[in-house]
Formats: structure tokens, C-alpha cells, sequence
């Protein structure tokens, strides 16, 4: 998996992922935010290449509350985790202890995925600074974005447009990594 620097440098930090139908997947734990802005530029779906998914109930409730503005409507991702949730590909799993300094779906799945050694799917700044310095392997969606198209899963053209729908709710010490490792993998390429 591809974990980027302040700097933007791709760091191989932990081995790249090559999609086998038969290796056994990591586990990972969904946070509110991964699930929200991955579906927002459709990359979750690329998930199930991956991990093996679970999150916790405070997630699942953050994800499936109601608009207070909107109460009848319900979201795309919403639905879809409903939709993985019933056929089996998303399991509910939660902590034996929360992490108080953050909100509760982010408590829940920064100790779950601290208490099981899982990876952390998370977009949230703070929590994932967090993460980070206590050891977790923790993926923003930008990350995920990059690594798609550095397995050439994405173009350039669809991982930029993917990025820049990110920026109005990620914060720059996410985005600007994100950018410069894709800005730096297409010039490498010669697509940009």
C-alpha cells in the first residue's frame, strides 16, 4: 500500500499490494469519513481488492444517520453500505475500550484497529496523525486514490479528478501529499 510523506515521496513502507483472487486480505476498519468521501469519488468498491472490511457499530450509526435536514432522504452511501453490510462483505466489530479524545466513530475504530493490528481507512487529519504515531498502518482516501493509479487500476486524468473532488473536505496536510505523489508517478510516466 502506498503511504505518502509531508513531502509527497511514495513511501513503500509496507509491502505493495498486488490483487490475487487467492491471498488471504488484511482486515481493515472503516472510519465515517473513508467511507463518505470514498464513495463521494467512487473508490470504494476498489476496497474488496484489498482488505477484508468491518466497522464499528458507532460507525455504521454515524454512517446511516439521518440528514436532520433532509430525514427522508437517503445517500448513496448510505444504501451502499447497507447493500455490503447484508451480503456479508462488510462485518460490524467493535473495540473493548474507545479512545476518548475523538469523536465516537473515530474512537471506535481507531481502537479497534489498534487493539486487532488492522489497517485504519480513515480521512480525518487528526485521528490519522494519531494513528500514525501510535503505529497503525492507516490509508486516506487521496492515498488510496494514488495507489490505484499507480496499479494503473485508474488513469491519471479519472486519479486528478478523483484528488481534486477530495480537497473540499480534506484537509491540505492529506491533499498536498496526494497531489505531488500523483503530480510526481504521471511525470514519471509521461502523462502529465
Amino acid at each position: 500500500m502506498l503511504i505518502l510523506s509531508d513531502r509527497g515521496d511514495a513511501l513503500l513502507k509496507y509491502a505493495s499490494f498486488v490483487y490475487n483472487s487467492f491471498m488471504e486480505k488484511p482486515w481493515a476498519v472503516l472510519d465515517t469519513s473513508f467511507w463518505v468521501l470514498g464513495h463521494r469519488v467512487d473508490v470504494l468498491v476498489y476496497l474488496f481488492r484489498f482488505f477484508t472490511l468491518c466497522g464499528p457499530d458507532a460507525v455504521r450509526a454515524e454512517v446511516l444517520a439521518p440528514d436532520p435536514r433532509y430525514p427522508l432522504r437517503v445517500y448513496g452511501y448510505q444504501e451502499f453500505w447497507r447493500l455490503v453490510e447484508a451480503q456479508g462483505l462488510l462485518t460490524i466489530q467493535n473495540p473493548t475500550q474507545r479512545i476518548p479524545q475523538f469523536h465516537a466513530g473515530e474512537a471506535a475504530a481507531l481502537a479497534l484497529a489498534q487493539e486487532a493490528g488492522w489497517w485504519l481507512l480513515i480521512n480525518e487529519q487528526r485521528a490519522l496523525t494519531y494513528a500514525r504515531q501510535q503505529g497503525i498502518k492507516a490509508v486516506t482516501v487521496p492515498e488510496l486514490v494514488v495507489y490505484l493509479y499507480e496499479a494503473q487500476v485508474l488513469s491519471y486524468r479519472s486519479a486528478l479528478a478523483k484528488v481534486e473532488g477530495l480537497a473540499a473536505n480534506t484537509g491540505p496536510r492529506v491533499m498536498q501529499p496526494a497531489r505531488a505523489a500523483l503530480a510526481q508517478l504521471a511525470q514519471h510516466r509521461g502523462e502529465r
